[in-house]
Formats: structure tokens, sequence, C-alpha cells
């Protein structure tokens, strides 16, 4: 060094430790811009420190002298996390710098983070590595994580344990008290012996459903779609008794983004002795949602449209776009209405017109909806000069209801051999076409017709369902599958559909 810079920055030049010294100088606040500038050139923790804490935040000089001293310093890797909060890949990297620099708020957050992102083992060996001795507030955010893990993990004894020990604690602060409250709002630790909570509203409502969630978030998201519900023209048709709590791993569920939610649904017997509803349905973190018979399964993705949508299966309603190849409604055409929304039926009738259409009328859900004066049967003459009767509605009857072609069955490999196709009431795309649209008032007035006959039996078939389908099949399997088939059966106000449920004929 030369004695131009000795003299330039007012060092002596005798021996020194010359880190030791502008350190001192910084940290007493005595030093001048020149000895700063220098130090920042080399370096100097105390200097870069001293910056830093005199930088506008976030600005293009915090970042600079944020890199240099996060790799020394805790805190400063914790704010540069926090600095890439909408980059998680750079957040976790400086959550981790900050870790092993033994910064306990970062441990803290990085297991938040993880928890965000559904990666609960990484959460909870975040929070495991913490020491016993934390301060009263660090304390409380890993119970409240450790807690919300628990929840999400299906992990009731773990939650009770927690809770047990550090509930005085968790009232301290308002997220503890909150979720606390939540806690027992949506009966998560309630008496095995003890039934959720019913009404007098859905004691009186044929279509009464039972929501589950599978953690807290998802809980007060499914509240919401029940309060968006309100909107929809199906409000009207079924009634919800308030979301309650599902394990996780209760159920064990299949779960793939673009699949049909499964589950094995012999599990949903210890909950139904619970429930005093017709239906329920569950909110899973992912999968595709569907009904099955008498329980309705969608994802945390879905919106109201969705729910409605799958809500109105439960109804009766059948989808009016293209089902899968060989789904059982498309193999021949019926014997017996079976739906509000479709019928299908054979396309080509030979005889009288009169006594055609009246026949093909008993076949149809909607046929007092349809005017006399609305054709349902227009003549063909075929190219051997055969003439014949090919069913459908024009569509210059667009704004009448009739008969209209419906995709429902164009995947099916049986309607071209068989000559059957599926119809519609209505010529409009529904919202049992696509999610978005709107659902007619027509289909509204139908569920009122038809308010028992085209409903999916109770969610109890599904658990007798699952008993007759279980390997190996044993006498004691259909003595429980009949008991659970009884208490379907026992929803049921027409006796014909008591007899069919008892049997297992739906």
């Amino acid at each position: 060094m030369s004695l131009l810079v000795f003299l330039v920055i007012g060092l002596p030049t005798s021996s020194f430790f010359l880190a030791d010294y502008l350190t001192k100088k910084i940290n007493e606040n005595k030093h001048s811009i020149a000895q700063l500038d220098f130090a920042l050139e080399l370096e100097n923790l105390a200097a870069l420190r001293f910056a830093w804490n005199r930088s506008s935040l976030h600005g293009e000089q915090w970042l600079m002298l944020s890199t240099k001293l996060a790799k020394t310093q805790g805190d400063v890797a914790y704010q540069l996390a926090l600095f890439h909060q909408d980059k998680p890949a750079q957040a976790i990297f400086w959550y981790k710098s900050a870790v092993r620099l033994k910064y306990q708020e970062a441990s803290i957050a990085l297991a938040q983070l993880y928890f965000q992102q559904d990666k609960l083992n990484e959460a909870a060996k975040i929070l495991a590595a913490l020491p016993e001795e934390l301060s009263q507030k660090l304390n409380i955010e890993a119970n409240l994580l450790k807690v919300n893990i628990a929840i999400n993990r299906g992990d009731l004894a773990e939650v009770s344990l927690i809770i047990s020990k550090h509930a005085q604690q968790l009232k301290l602060t308002t997220k503890g008290l909150l979720l606390l409250t939540d806690i027992e709002k949506y009966q998560l630790l309630l008496d095995k012996n003890k039934t959720f909570e019913s009404s007098l509203l859905t004691m009186s409502c044929d279509n009464s459903i039972q929501l589950f969630a599978t953690n807290i978030k998802h809980l007060k998201h499914t509240e919401s779609l029940i309060e968006n519900f309100k909107e929809q023209v199906l409000n009207q048709a079924v009634c919800f008794l308030p979301v309650r709590y599902m394990p996780i791993n209760a159920l064990d569920c299949s779960m793939e983004q673009d699949k049909a939610i499964r589950c094995n649904e012999l599990n949903w017997q210890p909950w139904a002795r619970k429930i005093d509803t017709r239906y329920v349905g569950l909110m899973l973190p992912k999968g595709g949602a569907n009904v099955h018979l008498g329980i309705l399964y969608f994802d945390a993705q879905d919106g109201v449209d969705v729910v409605a949508h799958e809500i109105s299966h439960l109804l009766g309603f059948i989808d009016e776009y293209p089902l899968v190849a060989d789904h059982i409604k498309c193999r021949s055409s019926q014997n017996k209405r079976f739906a509000q929304n479709i019928s299908v039926l054979k396309k080509r009738y030979q005889g009288e017109r009169g006594v055609i259409r009246t026949k093909v009328l008993k076949q149809i859900a909607w046929a007092k909806h349809i005017k006399k004066a609305t054709p349902i049967l227009q003549p063909v003459t075929s190219q051997s000069n055969e003439q014949y009767w090919q069913l459908g509605t024009p569509n210059k009857y667009k704004d009448e209801v009739g008969l209209f072609d419906a995709q429902t069955c164009d995947n099916s490999v049986h309607q071209k051999k068989s000559g059957f196709s599926a119809f519609k009431p209505l010529l409009q795309r529904t919202k049992l076409q696509y999610f978005a649209l709107g659902f007619p008032e027509l289909y509204s007035t139908l569920i009122k017709d038809n308010s028992m006959q085209y409903l999916m039996p109770s969610f109890h078939y599904n658990i007798a369902l699952a008993y007759f389908q279980q390997a190996p099949f044993q006498q004691i399997n259909i003595e429980k599958a009949n008991y659970w088939l009884g208490k379907a059966a026992s929803w049921e106000r027409e006796a014909n559909r008591r007899k069919r449920i008892r049997l297992g004929e739906f």
C-alpha cells in the first residue's frame, strides 16, 4: 500500500491490523468518508453493514450490499429471501442460507413456505431442527405451523397433543385464537361417538348435503363456494349443513390432476354414523370433479360453476357433452326414463305417427312441456324408398321445448350399430355441456315436476356397493351391504325407488 493512500485516509504507517482498525472506527462512527470508501473496497463487514443500514430498502445499492452480507449475516439473508417472495426458488435459497447461519426467524419462514407449497415433510423437518429454547413469539409461530401441518396430514392425535400443551400460549395471539376457533367450528376434534349438528332446514330438505374438506384453507374455500352457490339457479333445490373437516388420509383417495377422484368408499362407514344428510361431498387438494351415486368429489381449484354442474348430477341430470365410450347409459336405447334432461332412444320408427309420438313421449321426463304443435317426428324416405319417421325436432323450433340431438352418447361404440341417439329438451347449450353457461328455467321446473324420481340414491348406497365389490366376496359382506341399502332406502318416499334400492338395482 502506498504512503499516499495512508496519508489520504489518515492511517498511521506503523504496523497494525487494518481490518480491526477500520471496523473500530466505523462501529464508533468516527470514520471519514474516505475511510468508509476504502473499507467498502476491502468488503469490510462493518463497512458493508454500515452502508446497508443506510441504503434505500430494496434499492439497487441495498440489493448489492445484501448479496455480499448474506454470506455471513443471517438476518440479511432472511431479508433477501423476503425480497424474493415472488420467486420461490430464490427465496428458498436465501432462507436456507439464513437457517445455516442460525437465524431462527428464517426457519419459521422457510417452514411456512414449504407448508404453502404442500411440502409438509420438508416443513416438519425444518421445525424439528429448531432448538427447544425459542422466544415466545417464535415458539407460538412454530406451534401454529405444527398444528396446521398435523391438520393437513390428517394427524388429529398430534393436533390434540399440541393444543393440550400450548392452548394457553396460542391464545396470546390473534392467529392462535383464530386457529383454535376454527378447530372448534369445524369440529376437528369431535368425539367419535357424537354426530355432526343438524338443523331444521336440512331435516325438511329432500336434497341435503354435508360437504367436507381436508384442511382449514379448503374448509374456508368450501364455505365461500356454498355462499356463491346462492346465486345459482339450483340453490332452491338443495341445502347444505355447515362444512366439516375430513382427515385427508381417512378415505384412501386417488388424486391425479387429470383423472376423476376415486376413494375407497367403505371408509365413509364410520363417518356415516355422524352424518344426517342425503348426500356428502369432499373437496380434495387435486383431482377431477365427479359424482359417484350419492357422493360428490371436487378439488380446491374448482369454482362454483363446476360444483353446480356436479350437484345437478345428484338431482338427476346427465352430461350433455360426450360421455366415456362405454358409459352404461350409452350401450343401448333406454327401457325407461332415467334422467331429467336426457333420453336415449331409437332414431327411426315405422307406423302411425300419433301412436309413435305417444309411445316416445312416455320415455321423456319433459314430455308435458312439449307443445302439441311442436314436432318430434319427421318423415324420411330412404334410398331404397323405404318410408320411416326420424326422431327429432327441427332446428327452426329452436326456442321451443322438443327433442334435440345431444352429444351425450357421441363417443359410444354402440350408437351407430344399434341406431339410437341421445336427446335433450332444448337446442341451446346449457351448464350440462359447458360449466360456465346457465341452467335453463325449464330444468328448474323439471326438478319440481320430478322432485324425487331421478335423484341419485343417498351416499349410504355407495357404502353398500363397496361391500358388494369387495374381494373376497363373503356372506358377512352381503349382510353389511344390506344394512347400508336399508339406510339408503330410508331416504326414499316412493315405494318403487325404495324397492329398487333395497335390491341394489339403482
